[in-house]
């Protein structure tokens, strides 16, 4: 499919929906969002689409295409979605209904997977040819690029970390599993284990979730063969430097490896949104 000048994008999150227009240069021409339902959510979202089409000025024309992102698990090979956080959808199939509303081809990825895209193509990512993007929000989003090639794996799912063990036996998850790193670092874990804000965690949460997710990217590095890590979200931001400093010694302590002796962490400058993360996976 040729790029087109600009695709309508699309991005469910589990607090929020959002859909917008999206220039060929990454430039969100035009945006909206709500929050996202606990009932009626494709109707929610179609309603939303068919304002945002409505709201384009006329001499814009059609999007060409649509790009659209849902935090995982996906099923790529048959457009569909089953986010743990918005128990309305099991096996949802997002990209049917979203070729039936809008008449145009649609890109369907995770929400990981559309950061990573959208790392190489408009983020600091766009020389290095292997790397591991996280961003550790609501849920944990991810993905991983070896030399050049994005991992998808059978279903689209292929460097997820959101589920990786860093806790034998530990908190149940909301997948069900116990100790996985969502459980641990997300804001929807952290909040609802403090009852109050992320901004009010005491120094002992601050520093387990620093270690547990040293732990998951010490593991998916050795596994992978991955120096570079992008690392992102609003638990970083919140958290701060005390989360960054309990990281990186416990990356200190289990990335033993010669292959890793420059294994390095990077804060992206800019924070992409979702809507050009999702456009990425046309426009790229």
């Amino acid at each position: 499919m040729n790029s087109p000048d600009h695709v309508l994008a699309v991005a469910v999150e589990p607090t929020r929906l959002a859909a917008g227009i999206v220039g060929a240069s990454g430039t969100v021409l035009l945006r909206d969002r709500v929050t996202t339902p606990s009932r009626d959510v494709w109707q929610t979202l179609e309603q939303l689409i068919r304002r945002v089409i409505a709201a384009a000025p006329e001499e814009l024309g059609s999007p060409g295409a649509v790009g659209a992102s849902c935090t995982g698990p996906i099923d790529v090979r048959a457009g569909t979605v089953s986010p743990p956080l918005v128990p309305a959808w099991t096996s949802f199939p997002l990209r049917e209904h979203l070729k039936r509303l809008t008449g145009r081809p649609v890109e369907l990825d995770t929400a990981g997977g559309a950061i990573t895209e959208a790392e190489r193509w408009l983020g600091e990512a766009t020389r290095v040819s292997s790397y591991l993007k996280v961003q550790i929000d609501t849920t944990v989003e991810s993905g991983c690029v070896i030399d050049g090639v994005r991992l998808s794996g059978s279903l689209g799912n292929a460097g997820a970390i959101a589920h990786l063990n860093v806790e034998p036996g530990g908190k149940e998850c909301q997948c069900g599993a116990l100790g996985c790193l969502e459980a641990y670092v997300s804001s929807s874990a952290l909040e609802a284990e403090l009852n109050r804000p992320l901004g009010r965690a005491t120094p002992p949460i601050v520093d387990r979730t620093g270690i547990m997710i040293g732990r998951a990217l010490a593991s998916v590095c050795a596994t992978l063969d991955v120096a570079t890590v992008f690392l992102s979200g609003n638990v970083i931001d919140v958290l701060g430097d005390p989360l960054l400093e309990s990281l990186h010694r416990e990356l200190a302590v289990r990335s033993r490896l010669t292959n890793l002796s420059g294994l390095q962490v990077i804060e992206p400058h800019e924070r992409l949104s979702p809507l050009t993360a999702a456009a990425s996976l046309v426009l790229r």
